[in-house]
C-alpha cells in the first residue's frame, strides 16, 4: 500500500514541479523572471523531491526484485544514490512539511490582492 501512496506523490511533485517552471513567467507569459515567490516554490518542490525520492519504496521501485546488481548496473547506481538519501528521510519528512506553509501562504496573500509580487528581473 505504501508503494501506491509514493505513486501518487511522484505524481503531486511532478505537478508542483510545473508549477514551479510557470512561475518563471511573468503576466504577459514572457520567460525569465523571478521573484521570492519563485524562489519559496522552488525550494518547496526541492524539499517534496528529497522527500519522495528518499522513501525506502523509491529504494524498492530503483533496485528491488534484482539477485544480482552487476547484470544491473544503472539500477544499482540508482539505488545507491537512494539509499544514500534514505539515511535522511525523516529529515526531509520535516523540511518538506514546514515549506509547504509559507508557500501556501504566500500565494495565498497574492490570490487575496493583499500583496503584490515583487519581481527580481
Amino acid at each position: 500500500m505504501h508503494r501506491y501512496f509514493w505513486y501518487a506523490a511522484v505524481l503531486v511533485a511532478l505537478i508542483l514541479s510545473f508549477d514551479v517552471v510557470l512561475a518563471f513567467r511573468n503576466a504577459e507569459h514572457e520567460w525569465g523572471h523571478m521573484g521570492p515567490g519563485t524562489l519559496l516554490m522552488l525550494i518547496n518542490v526541492v524539499f517534496i523531491w528529497l522527500y519522495t525520492l528518499s522513501c525506502h519504496s523509491c529504494r524498492h521501485t530503483v533496485g528491488g526484485r534484482l539477485r544480482h546488481f552487476s547484470k544491473h548496473p544503472v539500477r544499482y547506481k540508482l539505488w545507491t544514490r537512494v539509499s544514500k538519501l534514505n539515511a535522511d528521510h525523516g529529515k526531509y519528512a520535516w523540511y518538506s512539511l514546514f515549506s509547504v506553509a509559507p508557500v501556501d501562504l504566500y500565494i495565498w496573500l497574492l490570490a487575496t490582492g493583499t500583496i503584490t509580487d515583487v519581481r527580481f528581473f
